[in-house]
């Protein structure tokens, strides 16, 4: 198999993450550039010196990262990654893949591909489904567009833990970020939970409240309960997150995701269905979110 010529722009720790394990297997000498606030060129000894360490070589402008790679990964902050997408868009040479492992839009993966394509390049609309920090380069990384056959063709045989989703870039940042709604709102739930009970002096008992029951099942389980549960019980839970609420001012924590649960469950109980639904006999979660769509379209109408 020939290897690639690798190419990063940003050298976070996703793009480290995989420079290491790329080196490792003895991918030939990989190729950086950066131009955040951080690491911009002049580059300073210490960044040059990290970046050897991790198999590759800086370069000082974008011209020069497209005219050596084959594939370049793009690994800048949220903010940077349509500037980045357009600048490497601007110079690479055709059939390149590119690589976008950014945690933006899809409207904002689609612009991107738009311009990678337009310049007769490939795109991957490639998602981080999981921690680097945790997973290593085996991170599940969830991709769609014109070129995330290819990409699974090339880097699946390196390790890399691949799966793919259709042509259509965005359709898996869609995904990706609809998870990060659940995770990113998880941990602030816990933070703000957690921080409660240390005021309240119950650190140990509280998480333990927390954790055994849900390790007890599996999170498609308790998922499936929520969603069933919520058409139902949505009024009757807002009133006691409210109830929280008042409990968690008591210990000096400002209820900010508690608040936003309980105006998330009146708007569940708004629609109006628990009615319908509690003469229904085994219905399902689509068959709620079905519901919750048409009513919410209807709304919207």
């Amino acid at each position: 198999m020939t290897l690639p010529r690798i190419g990063f722009i940003g050298f976070g720790e996703a793009a480290r993450c995989f420079a290491r394990h790329f080196a490792d297997l003895g991918v030939p000498e990989m190729t950086v550039f950066c131009d955040g606030a951080t690491n911009r060129p002049p580059y300073t000894p210490g960044f040059t010196a990290l970046v050897r360490e991790h198999g590759a070589a800086t370069v000082d402008s974008v011209t020069d990262l497209g005219a050596r790679c084959d594939v370049i990964f793009s690994a800048v902050v949220v903010a940077a990654a349509a500037p980045a997408g357009a600048a490497i868009a601007a110079v690479l040479r055709p059939g390149t893949l590119v690589v976008d492992i950014n945690a933006t839009t899809p409207s904002g993966k689609k612009g991107v591909a738009a311009a990678v394509t337009a310049r007769g390049g490939a795109f991957v609309d490639a998602n981080l489904m999981g921690s680097a920090e945790l997973y290593g380069a085996k991170v599940p990384l969830y991709c769609s567009g014109d070129g995330a056959a290819r990409f699974a063709a090339l880097f699946a045989p390196l390790g890399l833990n691949i799966e793919q989703a259709g042509p259509v870039p965005g359709d898996a940042a869609a995904v990706k970020m609809l998870r990060s709604v659940v995770t990113k709102g998880m941990e602030a739930l816990l933070v703000e939970a957690m921080v409660a009970a240390s005021r309240a002096g119950v650190r140990a008992e509280a998480l333990h409240g927390i954790c055994a029951p849900m390790d007890a099942t599996s999170f498609s389980r308790f998922a499936d309960m929520c969603i069933r549960t919520d058409v139902l019980h949505a009024e009757r839970r807002a009133v006691e997150m409210e109830g929280v609420a008042d409990g968690l001012r008591e210990f000096g924590v400002d209820p900010v995701m508690t608040m936003a649960t309980a105006a998330r469950l009146r708007a569940s109980a708004a629609l109006g269905l628990r009615t319908r639904f509690a003469a229904k006999v085994g219905y399902t979660a689509d068959d709620v979110l079905d519901a919750y769509v048409a009513e919410t379209a209807a709304g919207a109408a």
